[in-house]
């Protein structure tokens, strides 16, 4: 772990970014179906998703510089994700296609008058992210670096990589995962979804979750709430940060998109507060619209937010 983030003038990229990319179908219906009923699909579309791909994305929207690490097939997925990323400028040189595999596919339905989802998955056969692919040249040359938990060996030892270059790390721990340990006490900013923050440590407040977690070595713990907000939780301070008041079209996305910018506002040099409230205005405009990536704002949106927006009541 590291106290001060890479010098500017440095920087290969503003994030690096290691984890998960996938490729989604959306789906949108009235309400969602009971078992054995029916229900007519209003709409169906295609993007590229995945917990790191989606906050790769948010940052490129932002007008930053994203490099993404992970594994896709030759399929149509991996395609996919290639034309859309690459159209925001997110460097792609680390991603390893693998002849013959499947990218990781996923599903969702979203019900129309609430914006929520179930998300429907297949893991794919890309497999694992080689620790010896990793670029470690890049990774100690960014402004900081966004791991989950997808690829753990390379995970683990780009959080090393980043803490012997002083390049400020966040963990996204969204799922249950046995071999947790180390990316919990390598990384600096830890930012679990309430899930996760509340099973891990068997607590059943947010706040108080977060304080236990905070004890395997973070510097901080942001724990997600979703439309409630964030806690985010240090040694000597605790900051709830609430939600955005926006209208909700679709949530698919809203905490891989709060990860991305919560990492580039660190990178950028923002304390724990700003980089909560930047990500969260950020996160609020991707409900706009269906999928993790369609409603990514702009830097100049965002900006709109910060200065006029209302926080949920």
């Amino acid at each position: 772990m590291t106290d001060n983030p890479a010098p500017a003038g440095s920087r290969c990229w503003d994030v690096y970014c290691l984890g998960t990319i996938c490729y989604d179908f959306l789906a949108t219906v009235p309400h969602y179906p009971q078992w054995d009923e029916k229900a007519a699909l209003s709409r169906l579309v295609r993007q590229g998703g995945g917990i790191v791909g989606t906050a790769a994305y948010a940052i490129g929207r932002l007008g930053a510089r994203a490099a993404l690490a992970g594994t896709w097939g030759d399929d149509e997925g991996g395609a996919h994700n290639r034309r859309e990323l690459a159209a925001v400028g997110v460097d792609l040189r680390d991603v390893h296609e693998i002849p013959g595999a499947e990218t990781q596919f996923a599903f969702v339905v979203i019900e129309e008058t609430t914006g929520k989802r179930t998300i429907f998955y297949r893991h794919g056969t890309a497999g694992d992210y080689d620790p010896a692919w990793l670029n470690r040249e890049s990774i100690a040359s960014s402004g900081a670096l966004l791991v989950n938990s997808a690829h753990m060996k390379a995970a683990e030892e780009a959080l090393v990589v980043a803490g012997q270059a002083g390049v400020p790390s966040v963990v996204d721990a969204e799922g249950p995962h046995k071999h947790w340990d180390r990316l919990l006490t390598d990384c600096d900013y830890l930012v679990p979804s309430r899930e996760f923050a509340l099973q891990s440590t068997g607590e059943s407040d947010p706040e108080r979750a977060a304080r236990r977690l905070l004890e395997a070595g973070p510097r901080a713990v942001v724990v997600t709430l979703g439309d409630r907000g964030s806690v985010g939780v240090t040694v000597g301070e605790t900051i709830h940060q609430p939600a955005f008041d926006v209208p909700v079209v679709d949530t698919t996305g809203c905490g891989d998109v709060y990860h991305g910018a919560f990492a580039l506002a660190l990178a950028e040099g923002q304390d724990l507060a700003h980089a909560m409230r930047f990500a969260s205005a950020v996160a609020a405009l991707k409900c706009r619209e269906i999928g993790g990536r369609a409603g990514c704002p702009t830097r100049e949106e965002v900006a709109e937010l910060l200065a006029h927006g209302a926080y949920r009541t």
